[in-house]
């Protein structure tokens, strides 16, 4: 008799793999390699993408939009976040751990601070996440842009979390 598995937990888990995948590759090449996203920045990026208001707020502003404007003129962004945030840690570090047993992301440590990085040049193949939506990947690529001007402490109190 095989061992029971929760297929939903596989489809959110693999979902959340390449999503934050795609986020650190994203924040990276836009740092010029120089800098990597921390696990505080990365709970931010499920509740943020995975809640269409907050996606559709997020994806329709130009890239040169300022944060904290977004913010301001999508207020739904922050409706609940709190709530969202809590909810999505367990599938952000079920994704963290899939990414990182799958070798797309690699866990540093770095003044006791988690990072991640996306270990490759390009997506290894086979892995190119196609499954993921056009609108996903937009927010995905304005939220790594803008994250990557603040720390994780200031995009906290940014978005109402402290």
């Amino acid at each position: 008799m095989a061992g029971y598995m929760d297929r939903s937990l596989m489809h959110n888990s693999a979902l959340a793999c390449f999503v934050l995948a795609s986020f650190t590759r994203e924040y990276q090449k836009l740092t010029a390699n120089t800098r990597h996203p921390s696990f505080e920045k990365l709970l931010l990026v499920l509740p943020l993408v995975f809640h269409k208001p907050s996606r559709d707020g997020i994806r329709r502003r130009q890239f040169s939009t300022p944060l904290h404007s977004v913010i301001i003129e999508a207020p739904r962004i922050l409706e609940g976040l709190r709530s969202r945030v809590a909810a999505h840690a367990g599938v952000t570090c079920q994704g963290l751990n899939f990414a990182c047993s799958t070798a797309l992301l690699a866990q540093r440590r770095k003044d006791g601070e988690s990072l991640f990085s996306f270990e490759h040049s390009q997506w290894p193949r086979g892995s190119n996440p196609t499954s993921i939506s056009t609108e996903i990947s937009a927010a995905i690529s304005r939220l790594a842009r803008w994250f990557k001007d603040y720390s994780a402490a200031e995009l906290f109190v940014m978005f109402g979390l402290t």
